[in-house]
């Protein structure tokens, strides 16, 4: 279990490949440089666990800082963990690393969101520590990679 950095790109794209693809992102897999480029970030943390070389599950979340506070907030994006470690405790190893990690660059808060019946995720995000606001939640995106504003 550790952080990725730009040395690992080819690493995250071996994670990325095992993902079941969603069908906006089709078969694409972006390439290294890309990667390498996200890794680079200090406000980009992925944390990843491997079996060997094979990529057990991971974790990413993105800093950014407050306009109505002084402090840094952080969104955590994904977490995938592959079937066959599902309930190995690599999930909450993956949450705790990626949460102390912001904790130490000085985030003040972390949110992370799930659809209202995955109750595993749920489970494991209040294992971690965060608290549910038991609410219905929608939504929204905006594609800004398609030709703008027709019929929005």
């Amino acid at each position: 279990m550790r952080r990725l950095n730009s040395a690992d790109a080819a690493r995250m794209r071996s994670i990325v490949a095992m993902l079941p693809p969603p069908e906006w992102r089709g078969e694409q897999v972006p390439r290294l440089a890309h990667f390498a480029r996200a890794l680079a970030d200090p406000a980009v943390y992925v944390f990843a666990a491997f079996e060997g070389e094979r990529p057990a599950g991971f974790v990413s979340a993105y800093r950014f800082p407050s306009l109505t506070e002084e402090c840094d907030l952080v969104y955590i994006y994904d977490v995938y963990v592959a079937p066959e470690d599902q309930a190995s405790g690599v999930e909450r190893r993956l949450m705790d690393s990626v949460i102390a990690e912001c904790r130490r660059d000085g985030a003040t808060e972390a949110w992370v969101g799930t659809d209202l019946d995955n109750h595993a995720a749920q489970r494991l995000f209040m294992a971690a520590g965060a608290t549910g606001a038991g609410q219905d939640y929608i939504q929204f995106e905006f594609d800004l990679a398609a030709s703008g504003g027709e019929d929005s």
